[in-house]
């Protein structure tokens, strides 16, 4: 697992709408970290971009938000690597709109319902 600080420099894998990254920013600040971890390889993110920014505007906005140190993230570049392999692909060529292909039988399926890609 991986904390915000791992990861907040990689870049987001689709455009955020601001009153949803709110949403999710206000969620957090409530209830701490929930849910599916957020996704991303050393090429970038493959879940997660609101969350992501969320995060971000807590960073920028609060102090010492303890939510910033814990575990928020899981890195799949393995998975995709394999699946990237097996299927004569580049990340490039990825569709991050449907992540079941890739992630049926690996440990993320168990979020399936959390993913909206799924």
């Amino acid at each position: 697992m991986a904390t915000y600080e791992e990861i907040k420099s990689l870049p987001l894998v689709n455009d955020v709408d601001a009153e949803k990254v709110e949403e999710i920013k206000k969620s957090i600040m409530e209830n701490g970290w929930q849910g599916a971890p957020i996704l991303y390889t050393n090429l970038g993110l493959v879940t997660g971009s609101h969350r992501l920014a969320a995060l971000k505007e807590i960073d920028d906005y609060e102090d010492d938000d303890d939510v910033l140190f814990e575990d928020v993230a899981e890195d799949v570049t393995d998975i995709i690597n394999d699946y990237c392999e097996k299927n004569d692909m580049t990340w490039d060529e990825l569709d991050f709109s449907s992540l079941r292909e890739i992630f049926t039988g690996t440990w993320v399926e168990d979020y399936k319902d959390e993913i909206r890609e799924w």
